[in-house]
């Protein structure tokens, strides 16, 4: 389920992360995972489809047991629990999750762009503005902006949440600059030893609509 052990390999040389999500970050999996590793990353891909918080604290918690949790975390969870949870189990959720991982890993959180109808509309805005807040007290917390990406590059959305080729092209290399900025590529006299290249991994979707 997790192979490989972070001792030896390429490309990414010391510099790793995982990547937890639902169908968003599958269906850009591959576009993220290309860029990344040419910015030097060895990318680590959880992403199976309708996916909620409560399987990514299993994901964590699954990686620290395999001791293979780095030092950057991407996470795209959201937009299936504003549809199916109550506020306070999402908030407590992303809270639990954040404590998990500890203050001295770098988290950064991909906020949502959901225009399915009025109800999710207004659950995306609320959970936006709880990231955001959550993240200006935690140092180690950051809001990756894809909602606002998307929506000034104009980015197609099929059904209100799913994106079509060019918009899993944007989102992958807002994800990766993103990423960059957080850890920037450290001096060649910094670099560790290399580490494997961990694989791409995903999920059929599920028949949820949502995500």
């Amino acid at each position: 389920m997790w192979p490989g052990h972070p001792a030896s390999g390429s490309p990414g040389e010391g510099r790793r992360v995982l990547i937890l999500g639902d169908s968003l970050t599958r269906e850009s999996r591959v576009q993220t995972a290309r860029l990344l590793r040419s910015r030097g990353w060895t990318p680590t891909f959880r992403c199976w489809g309708s996916k909620r918080l409560d399987w990514g604290l299993q994901q964590v918690a699954r990686a620290r047991q395999l001791d293979q949790l780095p030092g950057v975390v991407v996470i795209g969870l959201g937009t299936n629990d504003i549809s199916w949870e109550t506020t306070a189990t999402t908030e407590r959720r992303v809270r639990t999750l954040l404590d998990r991982l500890g203050p001295r890993r770098e988290v950064l959180w991909i906020d949502l762009d959901v225009d399915h109808s009025a109800f999710t509309r207004s659950r995306a805005g609320w959970f936006n503005r709880f990231i955001r807040s959550i993240a200006a007290t935690r140092p180690n917390v950051s809001v990756i902006e894809w909602e606002k990406a998307a929506r000034s590059r104009g980015a197609w959305r099929r059904d209100g949440i799913h994106y079509g080729e060019s918009g899993y092209r944007l989102r992958a290399q807002v994800v990766a600059e993103a990423v960059d900025r957080a850890a920037p590529r450290p001096s060649p006299e910094s670099t560790p030893s290399p580490i494997p290249s961990a694989p791409v991994e995903s999920a059929p979707a599920s028949a949820d609509p949502t995500g």
